[in-house]
């Protein structure tokens, strides 16, 4: 038994499900494949799904504001009737422990690319968000040293940033796939990538269904070391699926409204959730991002007694107010680190018939529908309203590493 396709994107998370709908809203005939039983049951499930633009270099920008306003616009970009989700813009606090020109130099950065951005200073905090502490002074959990109490200097505020629900997005784009003439089917574990004279003419799968086409890219996520094996694929970059863990507790209603927010002072990162009734909390620094998992199908799923006590010490602190009980709850879920630069790869590999879009590292969801964009622009040579300008060359994987500020979901 076999199908064929033009091209065939293995994996239909949100990367994959976003370069399929960019290839079929072109007119291409597309096929996704995903080893799961349903939509986002691999990272993107598990993703925080914020939408900010603050990145070290002005194209990550680009593609961060222009995946941002894609979900700004979520009915008008699927083109859909109806849409499960859409970005909710709780605006995005960067609280950094920055001096004033710093933030004001990263202000006219963000302005540059089109991204609404202010400084703040303490009393606007205090005015916008007023269960939200303005301390930027260092906290020292092992009790070793008093803490005081030292308010920030300044801090950037994204205005129209904010988050969406992952897995309905997800959905949203494989909907949006179909409609646009591109099939997606499930429960199809790819088990080999089939070559003729050194070029991969498809895929064949755990049932022994033979996929034809004229392309592979490789969105597998945390399994795309596996897949770029079957190809034969050799790069220069180490992607390592890595777990995160996340933590859930509810948000009393009297504290007021929260924003999304980077907090580098205490280590954490927050954002409502449930449309505020709950808030989710995880990591932003380097350390949290070590656990490497062998086997993307066998790794715990919860997060640790110690990291959900460490967060929610780090989150009292930032809101003193909120009184240190409720239920908690977490998810664990993977990253697919690229250790060099922390960005993805893109494109060719150096094998005919096979592309890549892996090592996203934490930045995938809210870059994924530019990066269908790069993918389908490069492919077809056609662009089409709400292209990115930013090519695909710039994730190259031929590409030398790139600089970043901080090595991790920050970078």
């Amino acid at each position: 038994m076999s199908q064929t396709a033009e091209v065939i994107v293995v994996g239909g998370g949100i990367i994959g499900s976003a370069i399929a709908y960019q290839l079929a809203r072109r007119g291409v005939d597309v096929q996704v494949l995903d080893k799961g039983l349903g939509p986002a049951e691999g990272s993107t499930g598990a993703s925080s799904s914020i939408c900010r633009c603050r990145y070290t270099h002005p194209e990550v920008v680009r593609l961060a504001y222009h995946g941002r306003e894609s979900y700004g616009n979520w009915q008008d970009y699927t083109g859909l009737s109806e849409v499960r989700t859409g970005l909710t813009r709780t605006g995005v606090l960067w609280i950094m422990g920055e001096s004033k020109q710093k933030v004001e130099v990263d202000v006219s950065k963000l302005r540059a690319q089109g991204v609404e951005a202010e400084a703040l200073v303490p009393s606007d905090l205090e005015d916008m968000f007023p269960a939200v502490s303005a301390c930027a002074a260092p906290f020292d959990l092992t009790g070793e040293v008093t803490h005081e109490c030292e308010p920030g200097e300044a801090f950037l505020y994204e205005v129209e940033s904010g988050y969406v629900d992952p897995s309905s997005a997800n959905q949203d784009l494989l909907d949006a796939t179909r409609a646009a003439g591109g099939s997606i089917t499930f429960d199809a574990r790819v088990t080999e990538v089939v070559t003729s004279r050194e070029t991969v003419t498809g895929v064949r799968t755990a049932t022994g269904v033979e996929h034809s086409a004229s392309l592979v890219i490789n969105a597998a996520g945390p399994w795309c070391n596996q897949l770029n094996a079957m190809a034969g694929v050799e790069h220069r970059w180490t992607l390592t699926p890595t777990r995160i863990q996340t933590v859930y507790r509810p948000w009393p209603a009297d504290l007021g409204s929260l924003p999304t927010a980077a907090d580098g002072v205490t280590g954490i990162y927050f954002r409502p959730e449930s449309g505020g009734q709950s808030l989710l909390v995880g990591s932003v620094i380097a350390e949290d991002e070590e656990e490497v998992v062998s086997d993307p199908d066998s790794y715990k799923r919860t997060p640790d007694a110690e990291f959900l006590e460490m967060k929610m010490a780090m989150f009292h602190h930032r809101i003193p107010s909120l009184e240190p009980r409720g239920d908690l709850s977490g998810i664990a879920g993977l990253y697919t680190i690229n250790r060099e630069d922390v960005h993805p790869i893109l494109g060719p590999v150096g094998v005919d018939g096979f592309w890549v879009a892996n090592g996203f590292s934490g930045h995938g969801f809210k870059l994924a529908p530019a990066i269908g964009s790069m993918i389908a622009q490069h492919y077809t040579g056609e662009s089409i309203d709400g292209d990115t300008d930013v090519p695909m060359s710039f994730f190259a994987a031929d590409r030398e590493p790139i600089d970043v500020e901080a090595m991790s979901v920050l970078a």
